[in-house]
């Protein structure tokens, strides 16, 4: 079992202010500085630009960088082909300075879905071959980063010499493997903790063919919780939430996304069976249809994902 430390963090609503709060984006900011408060290691940010629209998470860490002192910035995940990969290295390299250093670049190749295409589409850039696109871009960074571009030298540079640690989501087998082969971390939607346990097994496995360190790959895991006295309740929260934010109901979203509905009991057995799977670093969604008492109830999750 890997020798990493436990951590929780919070996926900031961001998208939710849209939906729910009228485009408060200092509401976020707000989420992130009482996420610090409360306890959470991290705070994380997802990226889309006209699928299921939100803040730009880099513009929006960059605000939460300044309202908080400690706690670990993410994105979950970035889609680095919405961006140049210059201006995305430079991007995220100011951000990796202002934040000093506190920054771990969760990145994606976007969702097999027609927004994702429609979205791309809009900026002129083909969607048939993400992945290699994605990884593309994410070397290059990289590359930027350390300085070995010829003809080129990206000021700021990075808070660390080879920049930010990048996680990789996704469960596919090719996925997989380039976890354990190239990233420093894994944050998958994995469904079941059975199904994380497998997908680790593979990473593992591909980051010892490549001559890694096993547990040098950080191990984390996206999961969405809907809490309530009631369970009935919960599960209502989450169907109204999924139906609204992705536009399905939340059957359907479960088969394909780490989804719980229930009391804060059941919710804290259901994080500790992913800890038991290998997950160290848990990223947990508040799915309910409206921001109401959001900043309490996700002071109560920290606690469920803690527990024993």
């Amino acid at each position: 079992m890997s020798k990493q430390s436990t951590a929780t963090g919070l996926l900031l609503p961001s998208r939710e202010a849209l939906l729910w709060g009228n485009s408060d984006l200092a509401f976020v900011i707000e989420a992130a500085r009482r996420a610090e408060q409360a306890g959470y290691d991290s705070v994380w940010a997802g990226d889309s630009l006209l699928a299921r629209p939100r803040g730009e998470p880099l513009t929006l860490l960059a605000g939460v960088a300044g309202a908080t002192s400690h706690v670990t910035l993410g994105t979950a995940v970035l889609l680095p082909l919405l961006r140049h990969p210059l201006s995305l290295a430079h991007a995220v390299a100011t951000l990796d300075r202002i934040s000093a250093g506190r920054l771990i670049v969760g990145v994606g190749p976007g969702a097999e879905l027609p927004g994702t295409h429609a979205e791309l589409a809009a900026l002129g850039i083909p969607s048939d071959r993400r992945v290699s696109a994605m990884l593309s871009a994410v070397e290059r960074c990289r590359r930027l980063w350390r300085n070995e571009e010829p003809g080129l030298e990206l000021q700021p540079r990075p808070f660390r010499a080879d920049g930010p640690p990048i996680w990789l989501g996704g469960s596919g087998p090719r996925m997989l493997r380039l976890a354990g082969e190239t990233f420093d971390g894994w944050l998958p939607f994995s469904p079941t903790p059975a199904d994380y346990a497998s997908g680790l097994r593979a990473v593992r496995e591909a980051a010892e063919r490549a001559g890694r360190d096993p547990d040098s790959v950080a191990t984390g895991a996206y999961l969405t919780v809907a809490v309530a006295d009631d369970p009935r309740e919960a599960a209502g929260h989450l169907d109204a939430y999924m139906r609204t934010y992705y536009g399905v109901p939340a059957e359907v979203m479960t088969r394909a996304q780490a989804c719980h509905a229930g009391t804060l009991e059941s919710a804290a057995e259901w994080f500790a069976a992913y800890r038991g799977a290998g997950a160290r670093h848990l990223v947990v969604r508040l799915a309910r249809p409206d921001l109401s008492d959001y900043h309490q109830t996700a002071g109560q999750l920290l606690g469920a994902a803690r527990s024993e």
